[in-house]
């Protein structure tokens, strides 16, 4: 396993309640995600605060989508996001979950923030490469 970060969403800009930035990594992750770890940087409020966290969904990349989403939180700690496990014709499998599988850049975004406030996010991967 390797730990992927701190990838950063940037400094916050707008009015308290409704700032938001985003960055996006530098390089491909590749692997198995087996948790993201997310700490919320200076005072965003727990009321409004959202993070998302998705592939970006660059050619020759699957289209984007989300990793992880935490809404109206402000709380920093590891989560553990996982995917329905589906048959060979599409049917979800019940109560049966994996880890996500990632082979592009992520980014990160903030939004309904305070002006300044930002997160950190930490990827942990099995099987992890990346690409420049």
């Amino acid at each position: 396993m390797k730990l992927y970060g701190p990838l950063n969403s940037g400094a916050a800009a707008g009015v308290a309640g409704s700032a938001t930035a985003n960055a996006s990594s530098t390089i491909k992750l590749h692997g198995r995600v087996q948790g993201i770890y997310v700490k919320y940087n200076d005072s965003p409020p727990a009321a409004t605060t959202d993070v998302t966290i998705k592939t970006v969904g660059t050619s020759a990349a699957p289209p984007s989508y989300n990793l992880l989403v935490l809404t109206d939180a402000a709380t920093s700690g590891w989560f553990y996001p996982r995917v329905q496990v589906h048959t060979t014709a599409g049917a979800a499998i019940a109560a049966e979950y994996t880890p996500l599988l990632i082979a592009d850049n992520v980014n990160v975004t903030i939004a309904q923030a305070n002006a300044a406030d930002n997160v950190d996010v930490w990827i942990l991967l099995d099987d992890y490469s990346t690409e420049q």
